[in-house]
């Protein structure tokens, strides 16, 4: 589960890291009732990108430390997208900020345990650190893009850029494209092949820039029903 977490966590990072305004101070980790210290690696490099790794157990809900974390990013002057903005790659809540000064981006996992306690995963991603490239292996980029990061997870590839299009150009542009690839487009904005799901998600344009999310994962293979003689 922790894996899993952890390579979901980069992607949010990577996400929230392409939406913000502007803020000051460097931010530290403040969560209520904390009981343990969760042992995960300290520290993991994706595509080049620093990401910093701790977790803690806390006896507070998961509500009331979201809560609580909201109002500690406000409190740095962090970027908080609104709730609608928000990465939610997994069942458990992800609360993400960024320090656009020192371009750090912060994401908290929420999981709620059987007990009543919480596991709160904490990561901070060193975006200013991160290997920019113009091009990725994950999926074709929509021409002209700028910014563009590839971040890998266990089990997902994920590459994300902004670029001055509007939305229904760039979703043209992967139907054709992906469409050349041996992939068909099953729901909106969902591309699958026989080995490979693709998932496309925009995020509200700023600054006349349109960011783009693509997401690569791994579809398990069905097996092969035997035939009767």
């Amino acid at each position: 589960m922790m894996h899993g977490l952890r390579g979901l966590l980069v992607g949010g990072l990577v996400l929230v890291g392409m939406e913000a305004q502007a803020q000051r101070m460097p931010f530290t980790w403040d969560v209520p009732k904390v009981v343990a210290v969760v042992d995960v690696p300290g520290t993991i490099i994706s595509e080049g990108v620093p990401v910093r790794m701790s977790a803690v157990l806390s006896k507070e809900k998961p509500e009331v430390i979201g809560q609580h974390l909201v109002s500690r990013f406000r409190a740095w002057e962090l970027h908080v997208p609104k709730q609608d903005l928000q990465p939610q790659l997994l069942r458990e809540t992800m609360i993400t900020a960024l320090d656009t000064k020192l371009f750090i981006s912060y994401t908290a996992i929420l999981q709620a345990n059987p007990d009543g306690t919480t596991t709160v995963y904490m990561g901070e991603a060193n975006l200013g650190q991160g290997r920019l490239q113009s091009q990725s292996s994950v999926a074709p980029v929509f021409p002209g893009a700028s910014d563009v990061l590839n971040a890998e997870a266990e089990s997902s590839r994920t590459v994300t850029y902004s670029v001055s299009a509007k939305q229904p150009e760039v979703e043209a542009f992967y139907r054709e494209e992906l469409g050349k690839a041996g992939f068909r487009e099953e729901e909106p904005r969902l591309f699958r092949s026989p080995n490979d799901e693709i998932k496309l998600t925009f995020v509200a344009p700023q600054e006349g820039k349109l960011s783009v999310v693509v997401v690569r994962r791994t579809v398990a293979q069905q097996p092969v029903s035997p035939t009767a003689d």
